[in-house]
């Protein structure tokens, strides 16, 4: 699945960009700031899905994937690209035709719809792609906060058994036929600020 994006997306509020290792201390902040906040249901934020690796290896294995088309992680960035505010990116990894949307927050930028409006961008450049016919969020069903971002763009709850020892676990899905439902799905990957609201703390 070699699928090219834009590598930034510029919203009034905040940026979408590819990762960079140079980003790591700007990341590291974020991340030593958000601990108790992220831990609970996105522990992987924090310490990585693979071990042993240091932060600036995960991130150059980001802006690898990225460049080679395979995947697709952004960091959210403030205006002036001085501040992460959180994370999102589609994930090959649900099987074919079909991508994976997740996004987290970093402590004292929810309720602003950032992870929204993000969500809903990732989600349209998938279907951007003719070779997408489905995309997903996967998130804890006890994090509500989270959970209201699949609801509030229209995705669906799937009749899908969670794995073991991940009972709480929610599969939204949204088709491509859905997608063109959608009231936001006419508009560019930017312009969705008008999904804003009643945003907490999420993750996904």
């Amino acid at each position: 699945m070699l699928i090219a994006l834009p590598t930034r997306i510029d919203f009034d509020d905040f940026t979408l960009r590819a990762w960079s290792p140079a980003d790591a201390p700007r990341l590291r902040a974020a991340l030593e700031a958000s601990d108790a906040h992220l831990r609970p249901f996105t522990p992987w934020v924090i310490d990585g899905r693979v071990p042993g690796l240091s932060l600036e290896d995960r991130l150059a294995r980001h802006a690898a994937d990225f460049a080679a088309g395979v995947g697709w992680v952004y960091g959210l960035f403030s205006p002036d690209g001085r501040e992460v505010l959180g994370g999102s990116g589609l994930y090959p990894r649900v099987g074919p035709d079909a991508l994976e949307v997740g996004y987290w927050l970093a402590v004292g930028h929810t309720g602003r719809g950032l992870a929204t409006r993000a969500a809903a961008a990732l989600t349209r450049l998938a279907f951007d792609a003719p070779t997408i016919d489905r995309v997903e969020i996967h998130c804890d069903r006890l994090n509500t906060a989270s959970a209201r971002v699949p609801e509030r763009l229209g995705f669906r709850i799937a009749d899908t058994t969670a794995p073991p020892g991940k009972a709480h676990l929610q599969f939204w899905h949204m088709t491509r036929a859905e997608f063109g439902e959608q009231v936001w799905a006419g508009s560019s990957a930017r312009d969705t600020v008008a999904l804003t609201h009643d945003e907490n703390p999420d993750h996904g």
